[in-house]
């Protein structure tokens, strides 16, 4: 009891340095792109990011998990983003868009592996006390609300100057991670499997309506997802927020009230219901953006505030209704798949999508009004419609069928990006 008295605080510092960290440079960085001449590139940081989520744990997994310990690894990652997040603002304010893109891009291919690292080195040190794990999960939400509120209230929501905050907490981080405890690599002797990174060892799992249909409507869904990513603190700033990052915290804020409330509406309504109240409120969503308008402000609230909803009702749902068709043996597989399938190919192609959409739209006006905004919204809305009647006339909930043990590899990957705990988000 003594050893895990001491151990919670230094795993739950660990979690809230990860989400100050991504929470300062994530949120509003569509909108210091549109405020300092470079609107235009704002989809294409966003398909970079999930080219990154896929390709960087083919190397940076191997590495963890086959030769080096867990905490050195996920340092060096962290001090390696933190050398490249310090040139980012002489990139944005010199308009240098090849150079800002390839920065970006390289620091994302060290980022995101860290985003399921510390999910993995926790668990690692919880041995059977995994019921403690949402306590320390949940001070990384809080951390990211903390940060939106430091980034607006500092008034550096639309400044470049949040590379450097994100550099900063990315450098404390990634010493503080050289004294976390061992965790040695748990895949030493196994080879690595290209496959292994995109969940291969689920493609089973297609044979199954469900399973089909979830995907279908999961693929559909990240449109809309993209365009609020991308693009969502930009359209609040238009609409007159001034203090976008300190509002856009609300999210995160309302998601762990949803979390609260999810297995309760499980019990009640079943996974087929949570999935379509997920999409219904998507629905709703994009309808009160395009609602939006002068005098209307507190809306804004409101679809932030959605951000809960939508997120837990139907991304963290549909990985949990995943995660009870399988066997354990091909969970990390499973969860590996539904990675790749939406923020690999799904917030990938709706990033690009919506970049196109917005530089048709919005990007060549010099003072874009909310109605230039409109195509945005009716378009994430009509495919939000799509997918909710997809989901109702198609998705029929079947008994739980474990996959048999011999279909799983013998010792499936546990790489940063295919780990059973990085769940997809829509943040």
């Amino acid at each position: 009891m003594q050893r895990f008295a001491h151990l919670y605080p230094r795993l739950g510092l660990m979690m809230v340095l990860e989400f100050l960290v991504f929470g300062s440079w994530y949120p509003t960085i569509g909108l210091v792109l549109s405020k300092n001449g470079l609107g235009d590139l704002i989809g294409l940081v966003f398909v970079f990011s999930s080219v990154a989520a896929v390709v960087s744990p083919m190397f940076v997994g191997a590495l963890a998990d086959r030769f080096f310990q867990a905490q050195k690894v996920f340092g060096v990652l962290h001090l390696a983003g933190a050398a490249l997040l310090v040139c980012l603002p002489s990139a944005v304010r010199s308009g240098n868009e090849n150079l800002f893109l390839s920065l970006l891009f390289v620091f994302t291919l060290f980022f995101q592996p860290t985003q399921a690292m510390p999910n993995n080195i926790t668990f690692a040190h919880l041995g059977d006390r995994h019921d403690v794990f949402p306590y320390i999960r949940a001070l990384g939400t809080g951390s990211w609300i903390v940060s939106g509120l430091i980034i607006g209230q500092a008034g550096l929501s639309a400044s470049p100057v949040i590379f450097y905050v994100t550099a900063s907490w990315s450098v404390l981080l990634g010493l503080y991670a050289f004294t976390l405890p061992a965790t040695p690599p748990r895949q030493r002797n196994v080879k690595f499997k290209l496959g292994d990174v995109i969940g291969s060892g689920a493609f089973t799992l297609f044979r199954r309506r469900d399973f089909r249909v979830l995907m279908g409507c999961m693929l559909l869904i990240s449109l809309p997802i993209s365009i609020y990513n991308a693009y969502g603190s930009t359209y609040l700033s238009v609409a007159g927020i001034a203090d976008v990052a300190s509002v856009m915290s609300l999210g995160q804020a309302c998601e762990l009230l949803f979390i609260l409330v999810l297995p309760v509406m499980l019990r009640t309504i079943g996974y087929r219901g949570v999935l379509i109240t997920g999409l219904a409120c998507w629905m709703l969503r994009c309808g009160l953006f395009l609602a939006m308008g002068s005098g209307t402000h507190w809306l804004a609230f409101v679809v932030v505030g959605m951000h809960g909803a939508c997120n837990d009702f139907f991304m963290i749902t549909a990985c949990m209704y995943v995660d009870r068709m399988v066997s354990p043996a091909l969970t990390a597989q499973a969860q590996a798949l539904v990675f790749f399938m939406s923020i690999g190919v799904g917030q990938g192609l709706g990033s690009l999508i919506a970049g196109f959409l917005y530089d048709q739209a919005v990007g060549a006006g010099s003072a874009p009004s909310l109605s230039d905004w409109n195509i945005l919204w009716t378009v994430a809305g009509m495919v939000s419609v799509l997918a909710f009647a997809l989901f109702v006339a198609l998705f029929r909930q079947q008994a739980v069928a474990e996959i048999p043990h011999e279909t799983a590899p013998d010792a499936p990957a546990t790489s940063a990006g295919s780990s059973p705990e990085a769940l997809p988000s829509a943040r």
